[in-house]
């Protein structure tokens, strides 16, 4: 018996307009990736290494397919149920400082907790 994917893409399709021209970033794209598996998403700028991590991160909806994390298809989620996963589910790591310039370094940390149910101690121990 073969275990579930962690992350489980299935003829995900997804397109941008530009200028009046559709850019087709992905047309049926089928991805697994198991529990465990350590992964590097690489190729050159254009490629869709950003719109990949933003589906997977649930920024992003595809225009087409699914999207299935931990056995919970985020392609079907509403606006709100899909805000809740993220908040429990995901983390970003941004390539530039995207801090706020008047908190200190733990108060920018601490400062998207504040969107969890952790309260005041727990929260600074993070």
């Amino acid at each position: 018996m073969t275990a579930k994917p962690l992350i489980n893409l299935h003829a995900v399709s997804k397109s941008y307009e530009k200028a009046g021209h559709v850019i087709t970033i992905f047309d049926q794209l089928d991805l697994s990736i198991a529990r465990g598996d350590f992964v590097a998403i690489m190729g050159p700028s254009g490629s869709g290494k950003t719109t990949l991590l933003n589906l997977l991160g649930g920024v992003d909806r595809p225009d087409r397919g699914a999207i299935t994390i931990d056995e919970t298809r985020i392609d079907q989620l509403g606006e709100s149920a899909l805000s809740r996963w993220r908040g429990a589910h995901i983390g970003f790591i941004f390539q530039f400082y995207n801090l706020m310039p008047m908190l200190n370094a733990a108060r920018n940390v601490e400062l998207p907790l504040l969107l969890t149910h952790l309260k005041g101690r727990a929260r600074r121990i993070m």
